[in-house]
């Protein structure tokens, strides 16, 4: 899954999904119900058929930090694919949800993501116990996940990359430890849900998880 973190590429491209300046509630609790993000399609015309993917990652305690780090890298992949047209004529949609590194809550926020059947692959966790617990919920439910917990040096990231990962931040964030990779987990899976759609004439659950599991 993890790619050298200084080969981590950007391709903005104009369109009406330009970076939003909003300001995100970062120092509220988010909660296991709140949806961290759902991209929205706002302002853009389109009937193309949408697919998601979860993120699950801890956006509450003490690692909240690592959430933070993954989620703007997870913004800008999603930005970047929706504004080069999608895949395959889908466009992407991410649902981000907090499982502030606790096992138990772990596990809800994999059921939730399996009974949504337009979920079609998560990445995520980024701990050993959670990735325990969330990765067999996954796997028996024909789930596509690719699992978080690697982390990179920072330094190593590309200068375009860095003003990409900022542009998407409330706060012009500088990338840590885990934006490379978690950019990366997201770029394989473009490649998974282009080689299922190639293969299959679709994308949907069974097809991402077959196109994961030959890779």
């Amino acid at each position: 899954m993890r790619k050298n973190a200084n080969r981590v590429r950007t391709g903005r491209e104009p369109s009406c999904l330009a970076p939003r300046r909003a300001k995100w509630p970062v120092d509220k609790p988010l909660g296991f119900v709140w949806l961290l993000v759902i991209f929205l399609l706002s302002g853009c015309a389109s009937v193309d058929p949408v697919v998601k993917i979860g993120l699950v990652a801890p956006f509450e305690g003490q690692n909240r930090a690592v959430g933070y780090d993954v989620i703007y890298s997870a913004r800008l992949a999603v930005r970047e694919m929706n504004e080069a047209g999608g895949i395959g004529g889908y466009r992407v949609a991410l649902v981000a949800l907090d499982d502030s590194s606790d096992p138990t809550l772990a596990a809800q926020t994999a059921r939730a993501l399996v009974a949504d059947p337009q979920v079609v692959a998560v990445v995520g966790h980024w701990g050993e116990e959670t990735t325990a617990v969330a990765a067999p919920i996954y796997a028996a439910a024909g789930l596509a996940y690719l699992p978080g917990g690697d982390s990179s040096d920072p330094a190593a990231l590309s200068a375009d990359f860095r003003a990409a990962y900022e542009a998407v931040t409330p706060f012009d964030e500088t990338p840590g430890p885990y934006a490379g990779p978690a950019y990366d987990a997201f770029q394989l899976l473009w490649q998974a849900l282009a080689e299922a759609k190639e293969k299959t004439g679709t994308i949907d659950r069974t097809a991402v998880f077959e196109a994961l599991s030959r890779g």
